[in-house]
């Protein structure tokens, strides 16, 4: 056992001794494939998650209580503006036209005998049979007989009206949407729920968000002092589906709101488009692009950045060995970064997996292309 433990022992000190006075080989140079950038004009597209309104979005309430006595048309039906979409329950608002009518005839008779008296005073005051006090309430009389019918006559007007409020009408040209009530069901004036929407989808709005810091940004891109000169600036948009699917119609962003949304940071844009197709329906979701172009830039892939916070950084090939640098830019899309600064014409920077490199490590370039 002790013959062993010393032949194991005398191999370990050969084994060191062969090693002594040798250097570890130099780990060989990582292979990443490198990109030589040079400036160049880009166009970049700016998507914005967008919620679409029509333009003419109606809400259809009653305007007087009442059963809702029959529906004339179906859910999702086009309709014209002006056409009878529901009908209340008429018969009490028909009695109230009818008692109006009494009362308008009974005051129109009673002016009539109030100036049939009026008369006959006068002729008497002429002959002094009868003395002043008696012709100024003949007078009164009339006057108030005169009162009581143009009050009848207001009374018939405001019951005709109450009338023609049994019959609901489409405001706008549009389409239905669901109902909220059903025949039988009783509306009023003051519910919170409409009886139906009637949506206008012809023409649309497309309202989206852009931050505060993008905005800046915007105002210095197209050369700008305010948002009435920054709309007018701006270059036609596209509206897509949230799938991708492309409005053929351009639109234009055409209002900006006064304020931003203290929670988010945020100011509220809207563009308006033509959808005589009605790809688009109230209440549908999409994203807005904006075209921007961007000149004397580098264009370099995704994956060729490191984000940390708010920096972003790049590994520049310098030597055979990677070095960080800070650059700044946008995100075009999936695929590309737009650097503004801090790179230079002819800078060679490794393309791809730079999250996996490190400060000074040697790199074999392979070279791609730009």
């Amino acid at each position: 056992m002790r013959l062993f433990s010393k032949y194991i022992i005398g191999c370990a000190m050969l084994a060191l001794a062969a090693g002594c006075g040798e250097t570890a080989p130099s780990p060989a140079p990582a292979n990443y494939k490198t990109l030589k950038v040079e400036r160049q004009d880009y166009m970049l597209d700016r998507q914005f998650n967008a919620k679409i309104e029509s333009k003419e979005n109606v809400d259809v309430s009653a305007l007087i209580g009442g059963t809702l006595k029959k529906i004339c048309v179906n859910e999702g039906a086009r309709v014209k503006k002006g056409q009878p979409l529901f009908i209340i329950d008429q018969a009490p608002y028909i009695a109230a036209v009818n008692a109006a009518k009494a009362q308008v005839a009974t005051a129109r008779a009673a002016l009539s005998t109030a100036g049939l008296n009026l008369d006959g005073k006068e002729k008497l005051y002429a002959q002094q049979m009868v003395g002043e006090f008696d012709l100024r309430r003949a007078r009164h009389a009339k006057e108030e007989a005169a009162a009581q019918l143009e009050a009848a006559q207001a009374e018939l007007a405001a019951a005709r009206t109450n009338l023609d409020y049994t019959t609901i009408c489409s405001p706008v040209d549009g389409t239905v949407s669901i109902m909220n009530f059903h025949e039988g069901q009783v509306v009023f004036p003051s519910s919170t729920l409409p009886i139906t929407t009637v949506a206008a989808n012809k023409q649309i709005h497309a309202y989206t968000t852009l931050s505060e810091e993008l905005l800046v940004n915007l105002f210095k891109e197209y050369g700008c002092s305010t948002s009435d000169e920054l709309l007018k600036k701006f270059p036609p948009v596209t509206l897509y589906t949230v799938w991708g699917e492309e409005l053929p119609q351009k639109g234009h962003f055409d209002a900006v709101s006064g304020e931003t949304e203290i929670s988010t940071g945020s100011v509220l844009f809207r563009a308006s488009f033509d959808n005589p197709s009605e790809m688009f329906r109230n209440g549908s979701n999409g994203y807005v692009v904006l075209p921007t172009t961007k000149h004397g830039v580098f264009v370099i892939p995704q994956g060729a950045t490191i984000h940390i916070q708010d920096k972003s950084f790049v590994y520049r090939v310098v030597d055979g060995k990677a070095v960080s640098t800070e650059v700044k830019g946008i995100s075009a899309n999936d695929e590309h970064y737009v650097v503004t600064s801090g790179l230079n014409d002819g800078d060679v920077i490794i393309a791809e997996n730079a999250g996996m490199v490190t400060e000074g490590m040697a790199v074999a370039q392979e070279t791609g292309k730009k």
